[in-house]
């Protein structure tokens, strides 16, 4: 059945106005969130990119996004360490308490530990591992650098056998964090 031309021109007319309209809201939308969204972008830089959720928030967006909105204190990030929650406290016009700080440097590191009797060899962990601590062939027992863990849970999330716990290290000389740095990712 063919359009005659009122209602062709009716439907052309009908989507001009609806592109238009969302032109509009593009824009007011942009202009309402002003610079928070590049706030958040610049918070979620200095976040390592672990996308661990040790924070309490679902990825380093979420966390970056809480952060500007005022929801979430600096000293969240377990990965970062207190050079991270410096950082964040700087560019958020904030300060952090000695007490947070001292917290954040003295805690314990919590890593993750493998079952050997349970593990299937299934490579799951392995595979989502950000800093790449876990080792082994496929269909054997996986084990876990200590020194490269950073505690982020995922290996535990993908685990389908329950196999893996994290722990925390009582601190001893051998295993505390001299370093004191935080942990980087490279993007690209």
């Amino acid at each position: 059945m063919p359009l005659d031309s009122t209602e062709l021109n009716f439907l052309i007319v009908g989507a001009c106005c609806l592109f238009v309209l969302g032109i509009a809201l593009s824009f007011l939308s942009r202009s309402q969130s002003g610079g928070s969204d590049e706030l958040v972008k610049q918070v979620e830089k200095e976040l390592p990119g672990a996308q661990c959720a040790q924070c309490g928030f679902p990825g380093c967006h979420a966390y970056a996004e809480a952060l500007v909105n005022g929801k979430a204190a600096c000293d969240k990030c377990t990965p970062g360490g207190i050079d991270t929650a410096a950082k964040l406290a700087s560019l958020l016009g904030v300060t952090l308490s000695s007490h947070e700080q001292d917290d954040a440097i003295f805690l314990p590191r919590t890593v993750a530990v493998i079952h050997e009797s349970t593990c299937t060899g299934c490579t799951k962990c392995a595979k989502h591992c950000p800093v790449d601590a876990i080792s082994g062939a496929p269909r054997q027992a996986h084990q876990v650098d200590e020194q490269y863990c950073i505690g982020c849970n995922d290996c535990v999330k993908r685990c389908p056998v329950n196999c893996i716990e994290l722990i925390r290290l009582e601190p001893t000389v051998a295993n505390f964090n001299w370093d004191l740095n935080s942990i980087r990712f490279q993007r690209n």
